[in-house]
């Protein structure tokens, strides 16, 4: 295996090189936005593997398209302790956190976090670069956009459909469809603001 590296040196950053095997080296996210400096990474250390450490939905997608573009390796990083069914699909460059669960049939997007203790159950979808933070539940067969953000405790019932570039506030509960870019909060959640 050759060098590992984590991307941000936050939070989320620290959280990654906790559930890995390998001690990892850390690349401050502001540097990272340089090309030159991701593109000597990737030149200089053939086989690396690269963990995106950045919790801003905006800043992970900016590093990840870049990293992708080089050719750099982003395989998904999941806890020892989380669940995923079998025939769930995880893609690369995703995370799932301390205790999370990914349902049967279910597909986390690219660059896709699934925080501490959240569930996405069966048949659900979630788009490229969506944040789930902690302790969040989607019911079966929920599909989310791209560039989703998911606050703490807030849930989703059954069959609804989440636009893109969507904020759902923390303790917030999704009955319905929710259109791309807007901020929804309350029980049953409601358009707060558009985005």
């Amino acid at each position: 295996m050759g060098k590992v590296f984590v991307i941000g040196a936050g939070g989320h950053a620290h959280v990654i090189a906790s559930m890995l095997s390998a001690e990892p080296q850390f690349v401050d996210p502001d540097l990272a936005s340089e090309d030159r400096v991701l593109a000597e990474l990737v030149a200089g250390h053939a086989g690396a593997e690269f963990y995106l450490g950045i919790g801003d939905n905006a800043g992970r997608r900016r590093v990840a398209e870049k990293l992708r573009a080089l050719g750099g390796r982003l395989p998904p990083c999941v806890a020892p302790n989380a669940f995923v069914a079998r025939d769930a699909q995880v893609a690369d460059g995703a995370v799932l956190c301390l205790g999370s669960q990914i349902g049967s049939r279910a597909r986390i997007g690219f660059a896709c976090i699934v925080n501490t203790l959240s569930s996405v159950d069966h048949d659900c979808v979630l788009g490229d670069y969506t944040q789930v933070t902690a302790s969040v539940t989607f019911g079966g067969w929920v599909v989310v956009g791209s560039n989703g953000f998911f606050g703490m405790k807030s849930a989703v019932i059954p069959k609804c459909t989440i636009g893109d570039d969507v904020v759902v506030m923390a303790g917030a509960l999704v009955t319905r469809n929710i259109p791309d870019r807007v901020m929804v909060g309350g029980s049953p959640a409601r358009i707060v603001r558009r985005l």
